[in-house]
């Protein structure tokens, strides 16, 4: 995606501040205590001048979720620090943002320190002693996890039973017991989804959820989701909102200026000579620090990269070092200004307004903890197919299998770094076609006192990108096929033909065309599609250095409930970038975006299969020849192809 503008163990919270007076910085406030009271205690007169406090729980049970949060007394938190002074160690995955949680797996006590620096250059520190009790008996619920958001977030909790011999869950329900009033939205009863208020001062929002088993016994869980302060937005503010990130690399040579120039509320466009855009003399391309025709080092690309959490940017140079054998996510980097990794950035996107990405982390955690701090609410796409009458499905295969395991938000799951590639990489190869398109190898040379923008304007208006010559050479044609993604992907009413299309129907007009994916019929505000380009380069990428062919398809109406093995396909197709219409375009496209790809690769490509009509989703996996593997055995199925619902099929296709 591109674009220019995205019995109850209930706890106490307890409080504490910082108060600077002259030069010296003493911890004040707080009070709280132990018992069964779910009172939330109201922050206490600042004494002197009040710089921090922390509201923070005052008890918690092993085994449970503990939580933090830090505000500002007034003014706003420019920068966090959380370290644990005493205790048994804890985890702290989200050590820089203004609410930090962990699990604590013993008795005893928990005392942590928030060291910040406020935005006018001031420093404070607080610290907050948690009580750890023995862990709960019987079943008990835990919510994942608190955490903190600025204004207008949408953002998720999920809450966990874990549950003793034969019991099950027969209800959970959840209250909001403090902050100002939130819509919550619980259609998934372990879910909760909201947004968060807007504030004229750092707050937080309490909510419970309460667990009834079957055997009768109840527990409850308090959370707490801390909304920060953020700067009033400008006319004509690029973001709607931005979450609290930090370089990965404070030592690095743009470390000052990553935030300001990529990701601030504050950047603004209102037309192309009323900007505050940063200059490429203040954050230039990476090309400009590798030098003309280099290849990024992983230190130089690790010090563009700004996270909201710190494994992020950990996992992401884990990634580069291990899994980039070839140097192609490196050469492609080399045509951004930055890479921002954020819980809260979804979809996934590249502008050209400040030339950097913005990934979304649910492709890079590894483990359940790093899991927990990543959003759980939905791309807001998937909510724009309602009211047709077909489906449409995408999945990775290799060898006839899922090339992508299967990671149910209900399970405590784990995954290798060399498992990311089919998120990740093709995550990264399409985002990094965008910025490519923009900034092609051969266009990276700019002009230092003009920023990204302004550099790429003139060639954006010229109509001289190469997607724009994919488009003048090898146009789509299909005038239905485009008028039906706005409804996909831009949120276009549906009219009432388009309503009446069958699987069948579509399945005729794309197959007609030469589009690899639906997604390339995607228009934005330009007016021009760039996701022609982009689609056909990640697919073929994938297929070139990995082996993953696509495999695309239109089915009848899925309803709640159906598995992969109910859903019937009316049209499908494996590795459509196969197709002989298709090929001269993927050769355009390589030739402008990485020339460093040898063309012929393309005309080795494997020969796009279709699948079966009439015949199910998965009745139309194993449908490859794989030399020296029966059909049969592949029909047994691996972890990837375990079973799995076939909503993550679907919401694929809106990965981007």
């Amino acid at each position: 995606m591109n674009t220019i503008k995205t019995a109850y163990p209930y706890s106490l919270r307890a409080l504490a501040c910082a108060v600077f007076f002259g030069s010296v910085l003493s911890a004040c406030g707080g009070g709280g205590g132990s018992g069964g009271s779910a009172a939330t205690p109201s922050p206490t007169p600042n004494p002197g001048n009040c710089v921090v406090r922390i509201v923070a729980d005052a008890s918690v049970a092993a085994g449970k979720t503990a939580g933090a949060t830090v505000q500002a007394c007034s003014g706003l938190l420019a920068d966090v620090s959380w370290v644990q002074d005493s205790g048994a160690t804890v985890e702290l995955q989200a050590a820089r943002s203004a609410t930090v949680a962990f699990e604590p797996a013993v008795a005893g006590s928990v005392r942590l320190r928030a060291n910040v620096v406020l935005a006018d250059g001031a420093t404070a520190s607080a610290t907050a002693d948690i009580a750890v009790s023995a862990a709960p008996t019987g079943s008990f619920v835990t919510v994942r996890a608190d955490h903190s958001v600025r204004a207008n977030t949408t953002t998720s909790l999920r809450a966990w039973p874990s549950l003793a011999g034969s019991d099950t869950v027969a209800a959970i329900t959840w209250t909001q017991t403090a902050g100002p009033s939130v819509t919550m939205d619980t259609s998934t009863p372990r879910l909760l989804i909201f947004t968060s208020p807007q504030v004229t001062a750092d707050t937080v929002l309490k909510f419970r959820a309460v667990m009834t088993t079957s055997s009768g016994q109840q527990d409850a869980d308090d959370v707490s989701v801390g909304v920060e302060v953020q700067a009033a937005r400008p006319n004509g503010y690029l973001f709607d909102a931005t979450e609290r990130v930090h370089p990965y690399r404070t030592a690095s040579t743009y470390a000052g200026v990553l935030s300001r120039c990529t990701y601030d509320i504050g950047v603004y466009y209102v037309n192309s000579s009323n900007t505050n855009f940063c200059s490429t003399a203040t954050l230039p391309l990476l090309q400009t620090e590798a030098g003309a025709g280099a290849i990024p080092s992983v230190a130089q690309v690790m010090g563009r990269v700004l996270v909201s959490h710190d494994f992020l940017g950990a996992n992401f140079e884990n990634f580069l070092t291990t899994q980039d054998v070839n140097g192609d996510f490196r050469r492609l980097l080399a045509g951004v200004t930055a890479i921002v990794i954020g819980s809260h950035v979804r979809p996934s996107y590249y502008t050209e307004a400040t030339g950097a990405i913005y990934l979304d982390a649910n492709n890079l955690w590894l483990t359940p903890a790093q899991r927990d701090v990543v959003t759980e609410v939905p791309d807001y796409r998937i909510a724009f197919a309602n009211g047709l009458n077909f489906s449409n499905l995408g999945r990775q295969i290799r060898n006839n299998e899922y090339a992508r395991a299967s990671y149910p938000t209900t399970s405590r799951s784990s995954r290798a770094t060399a498992d990311l590639i089919s998120d990740l990489g093709s995550l990264l190869y399409h985002e990094l076609a965008h910025a490519s398109d923009y900034f092609s190898p051969a266009d990276r040379a700019v002009n230092p006192a003009l920023s990204v923008y302004a550099n790429v304007a003139p060639r954006e208006a010229a109509l001289s990108l190469p997607s724009d010559a994919l488009a003048f050479q090898y146009p789509l044609q299909s005038s239905e096929m485009k008028a039906l993604a706005q409804v996909l992907y831009q949120g276009a009413t549906a009219t009432a033909q388009q309503k009446a299309y069958s699987a069948t129907d579509i399945g005729r007009l794309f197959a007609a065309d030469r589009a690899s994916d639906d997604y390339a019929y995607s228009v934005s505000g330009s007016g021009n599609s760039r996701e022609d380009l982009a689609m056909l380069f990640e697919e073929f990428m994938m297929s070139y250095r990995h082996g993953i062919v696509f495999d695309y398809a239109y089915t009848d109406l899925i309803l709640d409930g159906q598995t992969a093995q109910q859903v019937l396909v009316r049209w499908g197709e494996r590795g459509r970038i196969g197709e002989a219409s298709i090929k001269p375009r993927l050769k355009l496209v390589l030739a402008r975006v990485a020339p460093w790809i040898d063309l012929s690769a393309v005309d080795r490509l494997p020969a796009p299969i279709l699948m079966t009509p009439g015949v199910s989703w998965e009745g139309n996996r194993v449908i490859s020849p794989v030399f020296g593997v029966s059909a049969s055995s592949l029909r047994a199925g691996t972890p990837a192809s375990a079973p799995r619902s076939v909503s993550e099929d679907l919401q694929g296709r809106r990965r981007h």
